[in-house]
């Protein structure tokens, strides 16, 4: 396996995973920005997810709102890795809103995420988008 290092296109593949397949709903974009298996790192453990069960998990959280939409307050690439700091703004149903925000960190091999750490989200807003008065 060649080891991809061009960080454009580390960023691209993540941004593209966040602002299109998220929060455009083009799941179809999971075939070409994830890889065979994604493993997903969190301090409860990790899981290997296959290409398509990946894609359901972001099926399955539109199933579950209203709305959602990610914004990218921050992204640092370093070759293969790409951390984000995020803040998604969704819509329950029944319309009451609710913010997430987090940090990610993604490793992309061959233009395809293959791995994510997660840690645990915070309900709220990241202050700079408070004080901005951002979305």
């Amino acid at each position: 396996m060649t080891v991809s290092t061009d960080a454009s296109l580390t960023r691209e593949v993540v941004q593209r995973y966040n602002l299109e397949l998220w929060n455009q709903r083009r799941f179809e974009l999971g075939h070409e920005l994830l890889g065979e298996q994604v493993i997903r790192n969190s301090p409860a453990g990790r899981e290997v997810l296959s290409r398509e069960q990946s894609i359901e998990r972001v099926r399955t959280m539109w199933a579950s709102v209203e709305h959602v939409e990610f914004s990218l307050l921050h992204t640092i690439v370093d070759g293969e890795m790409c951390t984000i700091v995020y803040q998604a703004d969704i819509r329950l149903p029944g319309g009451a809103a609710d913010a997430i925000a987090s940090i990610e960190v993604f490793r992309v091999v061959d233009g395809r995420i293959v791995e994510v750490w997660n840690n645990v989200h915070d309900h709220g807003r990241w202050p700079e988008l408070e004080e901005s008065g951002a979305k």
